[in-house]
């Protein structure tokens, strides 16, 4: 580190700026990360059940382009949080996927996939194909940006700011 003055509150900023670029960070890549392995759940389980494809290449390449590149941009700018100098320093031997975090990736993702795939289910079923897929890209587009708020804070959606 490079002191470019003798105050010593400089380091105090330093650290803090350091600590909130950590956080988005590790909030842009576990957003990305479980919406990818929901997308995945989604066409992987639809063509393991034998069903047609739940999403068309196109519907996927609209939900990778525009409802997960967005929030997770939105994630790596958030502002820091109140209480981010008051936790414990981080462990340097740690990754950024430490502390359970591939846990929730895999659990979030597979609800997310899961969910899109019954909603698919239930339009295919009983309004046909087209209809079925509509609402599997709908229910997947929207889950994601509810997704995006949740990742925003560690405490519950329903605790955290929304603005």
């Amino acid at each position: 580190m490079v002191l470019t003055d003798d105050n010593f509150v400089t380091i105090v900023e330093a650290v803090k700026h350091g600590r909130s670029i950590y956080d988005n960070i590790r909030k842009a890549i576990h957003f990305l990360i479980a919406t990818n392995v929901g997308e995945i759940v989604t066409i992987f389980m639809g063509l393991l059940l034998g069903m047609n494809s739940p999403l068309l290449a196109i519907q996927l390449l609209w939900i990778n382009l525009v409802t997960d590149s967005f929030p997770a941009i939105a994630l790596g700018l958030e502002p820091e949080d109140k209480d981010v100098m008051n936790r414990k320093p981080k462990d340097a031997r740690k990754g950024i996927f430490s502390d359970g975090l591939w846990g929730k990736i895999f659990v979030e993702g597979t609800m997310l996939g899961m969910l899109t795939l019954l909603v698919y289910s239930f339009g295919n079923k009983y309004y046909g194909l087209e209809v079925g897929r509509t609402m599997a890209f709908v229910t997947l587009g929207m889950i994601e940006m509810v997704h995006s708020f949740n990742i925003r804070s560690e405490e519950s959606i329903f605790k955290a700011r929304i603005i």
